[in-house]
């Protein structure tokens, strides 16, 4: 009982998820557009390669979490958003108390709007792993190998 109510958690979980990487992706492409009208991008990160990575990245680590290879998605997961988390979020508000100030990023609105995407999907992102994970954990407690 408790497995399904978790798997359907995780499955919600993975759809928010969905929802973080789409709207990520169009942060970068209003960015893309912004370099291609010759205005200055609304991240430090080159827009055509974040669209890149974001894509090689979260669509197939999503999918092996959609289809239940929860072990893996699970690390990896938790793996990626710690990532983003040490080198992304932080560094990115450790700017705002800076001497520059947020004056040093590209943008005020593209410091803002990646403080606000990331401060929701690095969350999200660590709460898919512990379902993922505790599920895997309680599957192979509830089938131990003979």
């Amino acid at each position: 009982m408790k497995d399904e109510k978790n798997k359907s958690r995780l499955k919600l979980v993975i759809k928010m998820q969905v929802v973080w990487l789409v709207v990520a992706i169009l942060f970068h492409v209003v960015s893309l557009i912004r370099v291609w009208m010759g205005l200055t991008p609304l991240s430090e990160a080159a827009p055509i390669n974040s669209i890149i990575s974001l894509c090689i990245i979260y669509i197939p680590l999503l999918y092996l979490g959609w289809k239940s290879h929860l072990v893996i998605y699970g690390l990896m997961n938790g793996f990626v958003f710690g990532m983003m988390l040490f080198t992304g979020e932080i560094p990115r508000v450790m700017m705002y108390f800076s001497p520059e100030g947020i004056a040093a990023y590209p943008s005020a609105i593209g410091w803002f709007g990646g403080i606000l995407i990331n401060g929701i999907g690095i969350p999200l992102g660590f709460y898919g792993s512990f379902l993922a994970l505790s599920m895997a954990w309680r599957q192979k407690s509830n089938h131990p190998i003979e």
